[in-house]
């Protein structure tokens, strides 16, 4: 999308999901057919910082094509620098289908690598997605306790009151209807139905 595009439906909305590929010229032109990959970037700093939009990124982690360490600190850097500790970014486990059928599914442990690479950068908020009941909870970053427990598609809201921990206070970055912000899509830290599920 061009940023005229985004400035056009800006207006009318409130969540803004971007897809994260990866971090250089030759993973978005081997996987998207994209040279201007840097634009998709920019469009997703200009949601969040021209049109105050809720940002979350989606990274879905392909073995030997977006797993190693640079592009893994490269965006969780980006993340981090322009659109805040506070984003949520989700790193999900690849499924071997279509044209790279012939791929392994994402082992564990790059998904384990990724969550830590986000929070060394800071990250408050890192999910990891397409795996069973594992790393799918807001969790408070300041006194650890689970805020947004999530099963599935079935969330249950546990210590939060609007965008803040109820216990502790914490900014959570969670837009809802009953969001001091008056948002009312019902966006939230997690809210993406991309290709890690419900959050």
């Amino acid at each position: 999308m061009t940023p005229e595009a985004l400035d056009v439906i800006g207006p009318w909305l409130d969540c803004w999901r971007v897809d994260v590929k990866g971090f250089n010229s030759d993973v978005y032109s081997r996987l998207a057919r994209i040279r201007g990959w840097r634009g998709i970037l920019d469009v997703a700093v200009r949601a969040r910082r021209n049109w105050d939009m809720h940002v979350e990124v989606v990274t879905n982690l392909i073995p030997g094509w977006n797993d190693d360490d640079e592009q893994l600190n490269g965006i969780a850097r980006w993340i981090g620098g322009e659109l805040g500790e506070l984003t949520p970014w989700h790193v999900t486990r690849f499924f071997p289908m279509l044209q790279l059928r012939d791929v392994e599914a994402t082992p564990m442990g790059v998904i384990h690598r990724a969550v830590a690479a986000g929070r060394a950068a800071g990250l408050k908020f890192v999910y990891s997605g397409n795996v069973s009941n594992q790393g799918d909870d807001t969790v408070c970053y300041s006194c650890r306790r689970t805020a947004v427990k999530r099963n599935g598609y079935h969330t249950t809201l546990l210590t939060l009151h609007g965008s803040v921990c109820a216990n502790c206070g914490a900014n959570l970055n969670v837009r809802s209807a009953e969001s001091p912000n008056g948002y009312g899509s019902g966006c939230e830290d997690g809210s993406s139905q991309g290709e890690e599920g419900a959050k």
